[in-house]
């Protein structure tokens, strides 16, 4: 899978949460390392409500980090 390949997966995988509203925080219980993971509660526009939990990597390999920014320029 080729960089703009990989970007579009997780473009894909995000749009359900589009149009959504984010009802909470969430973090998870402890794994078997003792790391708790984060993210966000959100209500998607069928209904449903998914977490969005940040990752360090595919694997699960402990919790990440994030970046706000404002307005609507990225990069």
């Amino acid at each position: 899978m080729d960089a703009n390949e990989h970007t579009q997966f997780y473009l894909d995988q995000l749009k359900p949460f589009v149009g959504g509203v984010i009802e909470d925080a969430v973090r998870t219980d402890g794994d078997e390392f003792g790391d708790e993971f984060f993210g966000l509660a959100i209500r998607c526009k069928d209904g449903e409500v998914r977490h969005l939990i940040i990752l360090a990597d595919d694997e699960g390999n402990g919790p990440g980090s994030f970046e706000i920014v404002e307005g609507e320029r990225h990069g």
